[in-house]
């Protein structure tokens, strides 16, 4: 198990090494007297109404009012008035 980990980290090893020197002949060849332009246009997008947080929270704290008042109506009532005892 030793013999696989070593060789396949000096395998990654040997790859980066190439990968770096593979670059750097790419970088000799670009033009350094032109300058690069970059240009970056972002559209001015709208969310609709029920993926905005404020909506979400809202919604979440409905739920849970839901899921309170159904517990308490559940153990409102007198389950004793209900009950036959034989004796």
């Amino acid at each position: 198990m030793r013999f696989v980990k070593t060789m396949l980290t000096s395998a990654t090893m040997l790859l980066a090494s190439v990968a770096t020197a593979m670059a750097a002949p790419v970088a000799l060849l670009q033009d350094p007297q032109s300058p690069v332009k970059v240009d970056v246009h972002t559209t001015e997008t709208h969310t609709v109404w029920y993926t905005e947080p404020i909506w979400i929270a809202v919604g979440a704290i409905v739920v849970l009012l839901i899921i309170v008042l159904a517990v308490l109506a559940g153990r409102g009532r007198d389950s004793g008035s209900s009950t036959t005892v034989i004796r």
